[in-house]
């Protein structure tokens, strides 16, 4: 018997599903809510280091042999030259450039304008 897991991170919480990999069967699961705001734009990444922790708890992994893993997409986690973090993360709901890249493509005379300047 083989022994996997999957481990999601999304923007709200971390899931991890261990399987047993001849019959497909759900061995064990853990879940943790990320501490953030709902609809929150920023958040500390450690917020997700500690929902893992939380997620994966109690010996959830013992005896996996491989993971996979998917996680939330458009998030920026801006480091410095050391790798440490020099503001909170910015996730893919951040909507405050709208208005600016709005005013930005107006400038420009237009969507055509601008695809024309810039080439996209």
């Amino acid at each position: 018997m083989g022994i996997v897991a999957g481990l999601d991170s999304s923007s709200a919480f971390t899931h991890i599903v261990v399987c047993d990999t001849d019959s497909g069967a759900v061995l064990r699961e853990g879940y943790a809510a990320h501490p953030v705001e709902a609809k929150a734009a920023e958040v500390d990444p450690q917020a997700w280091l500690l929902s893992l922790g939380e997620a994966a708890s109690g010996g959830l992994l013992e005896g996996v042999q491989a993971i996979g893993v998917s996680a939330q997409q458009h998030g920026l986690v801006p480091l410095d030259q050391q790798g440490n973090l020099v503001r909170p993360a910015l996730l893919g709901n951040d909507r405050r450039a709208q208005v600016a890249a709005a005013d930005l493509v107006d400038g420009l005379g237009g969507r055509q304008a601008w695809a024309e300047a810039v080439g996209a």
